[in-house]
C-alpha cells in the first residue's frame, strides 16, 4: 500500500505505547481509525486527540481475547466506515519469570491476549478485507522474541514465536487466496513503552509511568513509539513482510547457523547491527 488517505485502519492495544503511535501515524497519513483497548482513560484521551486532528474515530473497550466481541466490533467498523484497509493486531501484555513458576491461569491469560488476540483479529476482519477486494495490509506485532528466546521470558517468547508462525502462514494463505492483501510481522527492538507497568505495579498513565518511559528513552538502543510507527509505515510502503525496528542480522545469522549445525543453545544478549 502507498495511498492511505481516506482509508480505514484498525488498531488494537491503541491506548498506549506502539499502538497509540500507530494510531497517530494513521491519522497523520489521512486515515480514519477504529481503536480498541481496555485502558479506558488512555483510549478516551487518544480519541479526543485524534478527533481534534480531524479524523473520524470509532473507539471502544474490547477484549481482544473474546472472539465474539471482536467480530461484533468488526461489523460496527464496516457499518460506520466501510471496508478496512489496514489492520494492526497490536494488543499484548508482558510477563517475566522462571518457566516453571507460571501457573496454568497465567499461561492461559497471556496466550489469550498475545496469541488469540491476533487470531481473533484475523478471524474478525480478514474475511471482509478479502471480500472488499481493495489493496490492504495486515501488521501483527511480534517481537525480537519471535525469533530468539531469552531466559526469564518463556511466556512472552512462546507467544511471540506463535505470532510469527500465524503471521507467516497467513501471508502464504493470502498470497494464494487474496494477493491484494499484504502481511507484515512487526518485530520491535527496544521501544520506550509502558508495557512493563503492570509488572512494576505502576498505574497506567501515571506520573511514575511517564517517568519510567522517559528513563527508557535515555538508554542505549531505545527508540520512541513514534519512531517505531514511522518505520512501520515505511516498511508497509516497501511491501516488507519482516519489519525490524532494530535489525540484528549478524546476530541472527550466527544463531541460525548454530541451529543448523545442531549446536546446543547458549544465551547471548542480542546485538543489533
Amino acid at each position: 500500500m502507498e495511498d492511505f488517505k481516506g482509508k480505514v485502519a484498525v488498531i488494537t492495544g491503541a491506548a498506549s505505547g506502539i499502538g497509540k503511535a500507530l494510531a497517530r501515524q494513521c491519522v497523520a497519513q489521512g486515515m480514519n481509525v477504529a481503536i480498541v483497548d481496555l485502558y479506558l482513560e488512555g483510549l478516551s484521551a487518544l480519541t479526543e486527540e485524534l478527533e481534534q486532528r480531524g479524523a473520524k474515530v470509532l473507539s471502544e473497550s474490547v477484549d481482544v481475547s473474546d472472539m465474539a466481541a471482536m467480530k461484533a466490533f468488526a461489523a460496527r467498523c464496516v457499518a460506520e466506515f466501510g471496508p478496512v484497509s489496514v489492520l494492526f493486531n497490536n494488543a499484548g501484555i508482558l510477563r517475566v519469570g522462571q518457566t516453571w513458576e507460571h501457573t496454568a491461569e497465567e499461561w492461559q491469560k497471556i496466550l489469550s491476549v498475545n496469541v488469540m488476540g491476533v487470531v481473533n483479529g484475523v478471524s474478525a476482519f480478514v474475511p471482509g478485507m478479502i471480500e472488499a477486494g481493495i489493496p490492504a495490509q495486515i501488521v501483527n506485532t511480534g517481537s525480537v522474541g519471535s525469533l530468539v528466546a531469552a531466559p526469564g521470558m518463556a511466556q512472552y517468547t512462546a507467544c511471540k514465536m506463535a505470532v510469527r508462525g500465524v503471521t507467516e502462514s497467513l501471508a502464504y494463505d493470502l498470497a494464494a487466496a487474496a494477493p491484494h492483501i499484504d502481511v507484515s510481522l512487526l518485530c520491535p527492538g527496544p521501544v520506550s513503552t509502558p508495557i512493563s507497568d503492570s509488572l512494576l505495579g505502576i498505574a497506567p498513565g501515571s506520573e511514575e509511568s511517564e517517568a519510567n518511559v522517559k528513563m527508557m528513552q535515555e538508554q542505549p538502543d531505545f527508540i520512541t513509539p513514534d519512531d517505531c510507527a514511522e518505520r512501520v509505515f515505511k516498511a508497509i510502503r516497501e511491501r516488507k513482510f519482516w519489519i525490524f525496528t532494530h535489525p540484528f542480522s549478524n546476530y541472527y545469522k550466527r544463531t541460525s547457523e548454530a541451529v543448523a549445525d545442531g549446536i546446543n543453545p547458549v544465551f547471548v544478549d542480542v546485538e543489533f547491527d
